[in-house]
């Protein structure tokens, strides 16, 4: 999502540079040169650098000397989970029952969502990325731009498969979005190799920003995974700290989507980041995950007073933007005060938002964000990756 900040980020964007303090850009691994293991041995671990999960709770991941085996526990929502046997590439199938098995490093990728897109560019394989379902949402910079030199395909652009698309290529894996298409069935009876992505089913931000480590153990950039998670985790934990400290501002999360008002519960991705953030809300102490629809009106009967509004709407500029779309909204305390905020700063050329892109893998620079408009006295001078206030 966006530029690195200063806030939050700053690490980041030296490791990003360098692959890591001091150090040249990491090279692709070998498979990507041509190179498979010639001759195996059994005796061989050929994972020497190995990745442990801490906050991701959809996936697992487990080690054997040449092979990985990861679990998605819901492929999709309500959907049973799905085993994936990740071969190092040149050694022998160790036949796990019911397990997809693929070879890695892969070489080439298909991704089903921008959401992808961030983790091949920080782990420095975009190169490896063949397709994407569709350009229109896009706002990385480089991605669109090897999507207009042709060296990255749109394989769904009227927002159905072209199967045979997707078969004339024969990517390494294509990635799903976190849910399951008519066309994946077709795909799989080809030998395509579909691997989920369900990260927006993790509840926490850190968990859905874990899922870089996926992509790396597809890729074989599993040290630099570990590297960049990292610094992301470490800087997210140092805000949190910071803002731990403050007396909590209220919040006014959302706004209405064809008649209805989406309130996240307090166990959900949007309730942890606004109490991590130093805020609180109405709806706090509401157990589990998942949000509660509500009309406006039962929204202005509980949460008229908050002091920050936090919207996502981003088609909203100004104050009258925001009382255009509805004029109940001036009743809330938050509108009289000028204090609207949207997550719609930067925009791609097809108005895809590079909140959705980029902020699953960097919570951090959400929280920056945060922290900054709940708690300006924390984070003065804040350069903003995401939000932006309502003009008057």
């Amino acid at each position: 999502m966006g530029p690195l900040r200063p806030l939050g980020g700053a690490t980041l964007a030296l490791l990003l540079v360098t692959g890591c303090a001091g150090t040249a850009q990491p090279k692709p691994p070998a498979a990507a040169d041509g190179r498979c293991v010639t001759t195996y041995d059994p005796a061989k671990d050929y994972f020497p650098v190995k990745q442990a999960l801490k906050h991701a709770t959809n996936f697992t991941l487990a080690y054997a000397k040449h092979y990985q085996t990861i679990t998605v526990k819901q492929p999709a929502a309500g959907a049973g989970p799905e085993t994936y046997v990740l071969l190092r590439c040149g050694t022998p199938d160790p036949k796990v029952a019911g397990a997809v098995v693929i070879e890695t490093p892969i070489e080439s990728l298909y991704s089903a969502s921008t959401t992808h897109l961030p983790f091949v560019t920080d782990l420095g394989v975009l190169d490896r990325l063949k397709g994407v379902a569709s350009a229109g949402f896009i706002t990385s910079p480089q991605v669109l731009d090897k999507v207009k030199a042709g060296a990255i395909t749109e394989y769904a652009k009227g927002q159905e498969i072209d199967t045979e698309k997707v078969i004339a290529a024969k990517p390494g894996v294509l990635m799903t979005g976190g849910t399951e298409d008519k066309g994946y069935g077709p795909l799989r009876q080809t030998g395509i190799k579909i691997v989920a992505n369900a990260e927006w089913l993790e509840s926490t931000p850190l968990g859905r920003a874990e899922w870089i480590k996926l992509m790396a153990a597809l890729t074989g950039t599993e040290q630099r995974a570990t590297q960049v998670f990292g610094t992301i985790e470490a800087d997210y934990l140092a805000l949190a700290g910071r803002a731990k400290a403050a007396t909590p501002v209220t919040v006014l999360p959302g706004q209405m989507f064809q008649g209805e008002w989406s309130v996240p519960n307090g166990g959900s991705y949007v309730g942890k980041l606004i109490k991590d953030a130093g805020g609180t809300y109405a709806w706090t102490d509401t157990p589990g995950p998942g949000s509660a629809t509500l009309d406006l009106e039962a929204v202005l009967a509980k949460a008229k007073d908050a002091r920050v509004w936090l919207a996502t709407a981003s088609d909203w500029k100004s104050l009258a933007d925001v009382e255009k779309a509805d004029p109940r909204y001036a009743k809330f305390d938050a509108f009289a005060s000028g204090q609207v905020w949207s997550s719609n700063k930067s925009l791609g050329p097809g108005g895809g938002n590079d909140f959705y892109e980029r902020g699953v893998g960097r919570p951090d620079l959400i929280l920056g964000d945060l922290v900054a408009i709940l708690h300006p006295d924390l984070a003065p001078g804040h350069d903003f990756a995401f939000y932006q206030k309502m003009a008057k």
